[in-house]
């Protein structure tokens, strides 16, 4: 008989290991490097397409070819390179930033390919070079020599970040203005985004869990495979019924997983549960620091200073004169008059609604946080020649304001200074949210909050009538997810006044930060939620209707009417929209109105 210790030794010898797959991280580094080298041997082969002067279509197919395996792993890029995104996928727009270089890039990667392939007589010289290095951004990517640094809830947060990314840029022709790709390459992109998600489920005990995010995957591609037609796809159906479950299931996994963020400060939170959830947006995302957060002290204090005539040079002015709550605190007009009533003031009087959701403020986009665009107003000698100093020394004369000051700041009894001013309208300006409109309790469960004109209406702003490549859902500003960074400015061409032959405006917009070319004519472009009370529009107040800014854009902007800037950013060609559009437009835009917010904002 064999001995205990020669049995185990035997069964020692001969038993078989069960292979262990490697952690779900390290598969995903695996699977960028691949694909980083999957889309750069595709672009090898565009390069020697385009040498060869192979057939348009053949080049085109290489171009569709190397896109397609890039969203497969843009998630990644896009989160862990977002410094060569611009190089990689960027607008194929000439771009400075103007805070940090003066210099003008010219535009390079996939749009501009896109845009030479699909153009025209394009030589292959103009195309060659910029295939050329759109392959070594790739090169650089997949040769690291260290690894890429993953972490598991980064790569959660790159996933959900591709999710809102697909929505806002890739199903509303963002990403592919021209050849209008949007629908297999957000199938592609999601592919890149389940394969990740899969490698994470394994470790799920929750089987209905797996199950879910595998299914809502399936479907969501299946959906985008059956409908690829940019102009006929439903994105409200498709956003409601598909993606925003998927986000919802992505969250669920993360949880279960327990891979939670460091806090940080941002404007979605990470913990909603899809990309119209309004009301897990921050609207401290964008204030100076924590310190600098709204109190209920500080709103009411603001409240009052917002009334009060006391900010202005010669005290008949408040900020409440201009940006008035029964008017969605705008004031109808064109542009008022300035302090004396002699003249007009140089631009609209933009609403202050959501303000606390823009990174940047003014036309102009020439103040960072709203305390500076508090300063610059009080001060501006046309709009309210105050002085902050000298209204803090009025202030402390006041014991109703001393009384408010010490409670809301620290400093108690010497807390009424410029600084806690600013800070105090700023608080109140970043209580006025208006995120609860009709549209947002549609996407957010109750399918009877819309008509059947306003539902189309989102459809033709996402899609033919390519408003939400400018202004993004869901805020439906220049804004954009995931990131919510910088406030894209743009050139439109607009026109001095509404008459059939008017010039074009000679306002030179952002050119005055930097006096950088490109710059000219350029305005930040604003939120469209609540213009259906916010008219007249444009910098300008040239156009006293929503249907007359829709002709506008509608005729390719400035270069329809003829007076277009050599620098405008708005496509030149024609929307084509039919009245039935059109129609719908308005009523989307009449769907973004909430008036919630503007019954706390009475006048003292």
């Amino acid at each position: 008989m064999r001995s205990i210790i020669t049995v185990l030794l035997l069964a020692a010898l001969t038993y078989t290991h069960p292979r262990r797959e490697p952690p779900p991280v390290t598969a995903v580094e695996t699977y960028f490097g691949l694909q980083m080298g999957a889309v750069e041997h595709s672009l090898q082969l565009l390069e020697e397409a385009v040498r060869a002067h192979a057939p348009v279509s053949t080049q085109r197919q290489l171009f569709r070819s190397a896109r397609l395996a890039y969203k497969q792993a843009e998630f990644l890029t896009e989160y862990y390179y977002p410094h060569v995104i611009r190089n990689i996928n960027g607008p194929a727009l000439p771009f400075a930033d103007g805070e940090n270089s003066r210099d003008i890039l010219p535009p390079q990667g996939f749009q501009v390919i896109e845009e030479k392939l699909w153009a025209p007589g394009t030589a292959s010289k103009e195309l060659l070079p910029v295939v050329t290095a759109l392959r070594a951004q790739f090169t650089a990517l997949r040769s690291q020599t260290d690894p890429y640094g993953f972490m598991d809830a980064y790569v959660f947060d790159a996933m959900r970040f591709e999710i809102y990314r697909i929505i806002a840029l890739g199903i509303s022709g963002y990403d592919s203005p021209i050849a209008q790709l949007s629908m297999p390459e957000a199938a592609a992109a999601l592919k890149g985004v389940e394969y990740t998600a899969t490698l994470y489920a394994r470790d799920v005990a929750d089987s209905n869990v797996r199950q879910t995010v595998t299914a809502r995957f399936k479907a969501a591609r299946q959906y985008l495979a059956a409908h690829p037609g940019f102009n006929e796809f439903d994105r409200l159906y498709f956003i409601t019924h598909y993606v925003n479950p998927l986000s919802a299931s992505l969250l669920a996994l993360q949880q279960q997983l327990h891979l939670q963020l460091p806090p940080e400060r941002r404007i979605l939170s990470p913990e909603a549960p899809h990309l119209f959830a309004m009301r897990y947006y921050n609207v401290n995302g964008y204030s100076p620091n924590y310190e600098s957060d709204p109190t209920a002290g500080r709103i009411q204090l603001g409240q009052r200073l917002f009334y009060d005539p006391m900010l202005s040079g010669n005290l008949q002015r408040s900020c409440a004169s201009c940006h008035q709550a029964s008017k969605a605190f705008t004031d109808g007009m064109a542009r008022n008059t300035d302090l004396d009533g002699k003249a007009l003031i140089a631009r609209n009087t933009p609403t202050l609604l959501n303000a606390a959701f823009q990174s940047k403020q003014f036309y102009d986009s020439r103040a960072i946080f709203l305390e500076n665009q508090v300063s610059d107003v009080v001060h501006n000698k046309r709009e309210m020649n105050g002085s902050l100093q000298q209204t803090a020394h009025a202030l402390k004369k006041d014991s109703t304001y001393v009384r408010l000051f010490a409670k809301a700041f620290a400093e108690g009894h010497n807390s009424i200074t410029e600084e806690n001013i600013a800070n105090a309208l700023a608080s109140f300006l970043r209580s006025l949210t208006s995120l609860q409109s009709r549209f947002d309790v549609y996407m957010n469960g109750d399918t009877t909050a819309l008509n059947t004109m306003e539902k189309k209406g989102f459809n033709v702003f996402m899609g033919k009538g390519k408003c939400g490549t400018c202004h993004f859902a869901p805020l439906f500003s220049g804004v954009a997810p995931p990131y919510f960074a910088e406030p894209e400015s743009e050139v439109l061409g607009v026109p001095a006044s509404a008459g059939p032959h008017a010039p074009l405006d000679q306002d030179p917009g952002k050119y005055v930060l930097y006096r950088i070319s490109i710059h000219r004519y350029a305005f930040k472009t604003p939120t469209v939620r609540n213009s259906a009370v916010t008219a007249p529009y444009m910098h300008n107040g040239v156009f006293p209707t929503l249907e007359s800014v829709i002709d506008f854009y509608d005729k390719g902007g400035g270069a329809g009417l003829g007076i277009a800037p050599p620098n405008q950013t708005l496509p030149a060609e024609k929307l084509r929209l039919t009245p039935q559009d059109k129609k719908a437009l308005v009523a989307f835009m009449q769907a973004l109105t909430d008036t919630s917010s503007w019954k706390a904002a009475v006048a003292y």
